[in-house]
């Protein structure tokens, strides 16, 4: 399995109007000219919704994502394009182990991490030989370890720490702007960086991802940074040395 750990996999853009209009996945730091070399089949890509009962809102994000990925790959590639939520979560596994691509959604990550676990997806990974795309909290839910910080109000009362499924041992957080110390998903209700992130990294390390980084971990487990990433411990902040060229 190759995963690739990513705040953002940028499949879509808004029009003038603000609607969201598919693009084929853009090779920012060469992040699809990655994912190609590590595909073996291009026969099934599934996409693991965040909330498992958000019907309306898991379809229109599939449809979009879907479009994406014909537009990215052909016609003739990933015929099969299946959205995986609470609608056919008692096939997860029969769905999953035949995929060649699997996308996990971000989104909230406690209750995809609830679904997660609803649908044993930490064994259906453990025996899976194709790539794992998490974005987000998706890519937060595959660490060992989620600093759930808050986005919104609703959030506050959740757990500030639980356990994801184990495939990385480092605290990944998504969005971080290490050069501005912003959180690049606009958060009106809750001061992301300045009341938990930094707050929460003491005594702990972070990796923190801008919007065009990511992480991507071999089946050898051999671990290489894209982008910009940076090393969040104890309120403090550094940029991580490339160990790639860009």
């Amino acid at each position: 399995m190759t995963i690739f750990l990513t705040s953002f996999m940028k499949s879509r853009i808004k029009d003038d109007e603000g609607n969201h209009i598919p693009i084929p996945i853009e090779d920012t730091n060469g992040m699809l000219t990655n994912i190609k070399k590590n595909l073996k089949k291009t026969n099934r890509f599934v996409s693991v919704a965040n909330n498992p009962i958000s019907f309306e809102e898991n379809d229109e994000r599939a449809r979009q994502l879907f479009e994406s990925i014909t537009l990215t790959f052909g016609k003739d590639k990933f015929q099969e394009k299946i959205l995986l939520d609470g609608r056919n979560m008692i096939r997860a596994e029969e769905i999953l182990k035949d995929a060649d691509f699997i996308f996990l959604q971000g989104g909230k990550c406690l209750q995809q991490m609830e679904f997660f676990r609803s649908i044993n997806l930490k064994a259906i990974l453990s025996n899976f030989d194709g790539v794992v795309v998490g974005s987000s909290a998706g890519a937060m839910n595959l660490c060992g370890t989620i600093a759930n910080f808050p986005e919104e109000l609703v959030d506050l009362d959740e757990p500030r720490w639980f356990k994801g499924l184990g495939f990385y041992d480092q605290i990944i957080i998504p969005h971080f702007d290490g050069e501005t110390l912003t959180y690049q998903i606009p958060c009106d209700e809750v001061d992301v960086i300045n009341d938990y992130i930094l707050p929460m990294s003491d005594g702990k390390k972070f990796l923190g991802l801008t919007n065009e980084s990511y992480i991507m971990i071999d089946n050898h487990n051999n671990v290489k940074f894209y982008g910009d990433i940076y090393i969040i411990s104890d309120g403090k902040v550094d940029k991580c040395q490339p160990e790639i060229s860009r």
